[in-house]
């Protein structure tokens, strides 16, 4: 479980630099591509959150 919470913890803060830094692009490709790494690195933490809620629950 501990490896869990940290990789959630790892994704979290990619998540949050990438959307600092694609508000903070000023070209529009630049923007984009933060913005699908953003998407790629949601759905796994997303995942894995409900793992953890899942085997909180056992």
């Amino acid at each position: 479980m501990k490896d869990m919470l940290e990789h959630l913890a790892t994704l979290r803060e990619q998540i949050v630099k990438c959307e600092q830094l694609r508000d903070a692009a000023k070209f529009a490709v630049k923007r984009g591509a933060f913005e699908r790494i953003v998407a790629h690195y949601t759905i796994p933490a997303a995942e894995l959150e409900r793992a953890i809620s899942q085997a909180e629950k056992e």
